[in-house]
């Protein structure tokens, strides 16, 4: 069975490893993707947890969300390694702290910017990545990974639809909507309820297009 063009991470090229780390954060974090552009590897924005079992990741200190309030500056984004089983060790190739710690010993040697993601090929390689080159990197990624998997892409994919997929799992599998209100950086619980909740109890979650498996399965 065929990994690729995501997995074995430590033998892909930097560019699907790119694109797989962009996409893992975005479906995990449910943040906007300026928010996700701002992340920075700078020691006082990137903590790894001692043990292992995480990360936790800061915007770089200029960076100004959409909503201006106390509660939304510098958050910062809290990961936690997958360690449930599953089969096949899906959870492991699924699992963000992972696939970071791999981009960014990846990209150590040509880095030329603090910011997370940077250009991974051409001219601008080691630079800074623009918020529209991100978005088409995580578009990308789904593609690619339902090619792989023999399936056609769902209509319409953009990067802002891994906001409303994060945020609708997160609510059917009873995460309080407080919380998730405050991992989406919305002022207030409306914005989820009138924009982005969508039904996804009779669907896959689209992380579930990374698994290595031909099988069915407003901003």
């Amino acid at each position: 069975m065929s990994l690729l063009p995501f997995e074995p991470l430590t033998q892909v090229g930097l560019k699907w490893l790119s694109m797989k780390v962009a996409f893992l954060l975005a479906i995990t974090s449910a943040k906007r993707v300026g928010e996700l552009q701002a992340l920075s590897v700078a020691e006082t924005c990137l903590r790894w947890n001692p043990d292992g079992s995480g990360v936790v990741l800061w915007p770089n200190v200029a960076f100004l969300p959409k909503v201006l309030s106390r509660t939304h500056l510098n958050q910062p984004i809290r990961l936690a390694r997958f360690d449930s089983p599953s089969e096949e060790g899906r959870s492991e190739l699924l699992c963000p702290v992972r696939a970071l710690r791999a981009y960014i010993a990846a990209t150590a040697g040509i880095r030329q910017s603090e910011q997370l993601f940077v250009c991974h090929g051409g001219p601008n390689r080691g630079c800074a990545l623009s918020k529209q080159r991100l978005s088409h990197w995580v578009v990308d990624a789904i593609t690619h990974a339902y090619g792989a998997s023999g399936r056609p892409p769902p209509s319409g994919v953009r990067c802002h639809s891994t906001r409303s997929i994060a945020t609708s799992w997160a609510a059917l599998r009873g995460v309080p909507l407080e919380a998730i209100c405050a991992a989406a950086s919305w002022a207030t619980p409306g914005t989820f309820t009138r924009f982005y909740r969508i039904n996804v109890a009779d669907h896959c979650p689209m992380a579930a297009v990374l698994r290595p498996s031909s099988a069915d399965s407003k901003e």
